[in-house]
């Protein structure tokens, strides 16, 4: 499960936390992060699972509001700032854009693409 908190200031935002988390640590995880960080907005992404995973929230946090948002090409845009966090290097430099795939779990960084996703949307 991918997680991220962002913060706009002066126009550019600034991540706060990144994490991909296992599912039996979900609950304690978002629980220290919401105690910690008082975010305004909470979004879960539609996709595969979004409704278990919606259901299983009201049930551990049933006074938080949670806002599901389209996940619409947020695997491209996640791999995307995946490489600006961490440029290719070696051979991996000469693959094109396309065909580079992170070598480990990058859903943080999909939380993070439904974030900027959802702060461009009008």
């Amino acid at each position: 499960m991918g997680i991220a908190i962002a913060e706009r200031v002066d126009g550019e935002w600034r991540v706060l936390y990144r994490a991909v988390v296992a599912l039996e640590q979900l609950h304690a995880t978002l629980q220290s992060l919401l105690a910690e960080y008082a975010p305004d907005r909470l979004l879960i992404g539609a996709g595969t699972g979004a409704k278990r995973l919606q259901a299983q929230l009201r049930e551990w946090f049933p006074n938080t509001a949670w806002e599901t948002v389209a996940e619409r090409d947020t695997t491209l845009r996640a791999r995307e700032l995946y490489f600006q966090y961490h440029p290719p290097r070696g051979w991996r430099r000469l693959l094109p854009k396309g065909m580079r795939i992170p070598p480990e779990p990058y859903d943080d960084y999909a939380a993070l693409a439904l974030i900027l996703q959802y702060a461009e949307t009008p």
